[in-house]
């Protein structure tokens, strides 16, 4: 089903975040739901695909199809998110969460949903931000949001190339106070 939808050239580029109506909301939450049982269904061989691309299609994964099917989902979500954030905030929320949480935990699906939870918590905080604020518009105050929380990781974990230069204490040894 295809919606036909009144778009100014200015609401594709930040969008429309209180300008969605009751059938394009409800479309877009049908969609976000197929997308997130989809992306449920391929996580495991997605995973393993992205880590040993080589391996996984040894092993029998259709690699090149999760691929593809992977880029069809983001496809879809970015195509179906555009009308109420906009290009530019899409991409904000895309990028910025998966960051944080990618300096938050090494385990994959834990970052995984770490992510999500970022991206709707920011989201909420930015648009009352927005709404304490009246002359804040409400991408900026979720743009805000999203670089406050990610340059904050910086602060409460460092790097891995700055844990690997921290020295190390030797196995087997245990510290001795000085006499």
């Amino acid at each position: 089903m295809v919606l036909a939808r009144e778009c100014h050239q200015g609401d594709r580029l930040f969008g429309s975040i209180f300008g969605l109506n009751s059938s394009q909301t409800l479309v877009a939450v049908l969609i976000a739901v197929a997308i997130c049982a989809v992306l449920l269904l391929i996580a495991r061989p997605l995973l393993f695909a992205t880590l040993d691309e080589a391996v996984a299609a040894a092993r029998g994964v259709p690699v090149r199809l999760l691929g593809f099917g992977f880029l069809a989902l983001v496809g879809a979500c970015a195509g179906e998110a555009t009308q109420a954030v906009g290009s530019l905030l899409l991409l904000g929320l895309l990028a910025a969460p998966a960051g944080a949480a990618i300096r938050l935990t090494d385990r994959p699906f834990r970052a995984l949903a770490l992510s999500a939870g970022l991206a709707v918590l920011e989201m909420w905080t930015g648009l009352l931000l927005s709404a304490e604020i009246p002359k804040m518009p409400p991408s900026f105050a979720i743009m805000a949001t999203t670089t406050a929380v990610y340059a904050a990781t910086f602060l409460i974990r460092p790097t891995r190339a700055a844990r690997r230069a921290l020295p190390q204490p030797r196995a087997g040894r245990t510290p001795t106070a000085a006499a």
